[in-house]
């Protein structure tokens, strides 16, 4: 019964972090807004990790390749961002919309 009041528990914290990660949406952050729902997405995905995929009860070497698979996954969006921030940034023209099909009238 213990084991099962846990999970719901973080089932609740889940839930909380969901309603969190919609309600971020509407504040005014900017760049950070981002940065906010990666941390968000990250605290979600280490209690499934913990938890539901029971890895604080399993072997050493099966939670040894999940943090080995976080890390490359880590690396992977590190390298992905400074690619990202490394490129110029233009700015599109405006263009003004063109009508594809004449107005019937």
């Amino acid at each position: 019964m213990k084991q099962y009041r846990l999970l719901i528990i973080v089932w609740i914290a889940l839930l909380l972090l969901l309603a969190a990660t919609a309600a971020s949406a509407l504040l005014q952050l900017g760049a950070w807004n981002s940065v906010l729902n990666l941390g968000i997405a990250a605290l979600k995905a280490g209690l499934v990790m913990l938890f539901f995929m029971r890895l604080r009860s399993s072997h050493v070497l099966i939670r040894l390749t999940a943090i080995t698979a976080m890390a490359t996954l880590a690396i992977l969006f590190a390298l992905s961002s400074t690619d990202y921030f490394a490129r110029e940034r233009y700015v599109a023209p405006y263009q003004r919309p063109q009508q594809i099909a004449p107005v019937l009238r």
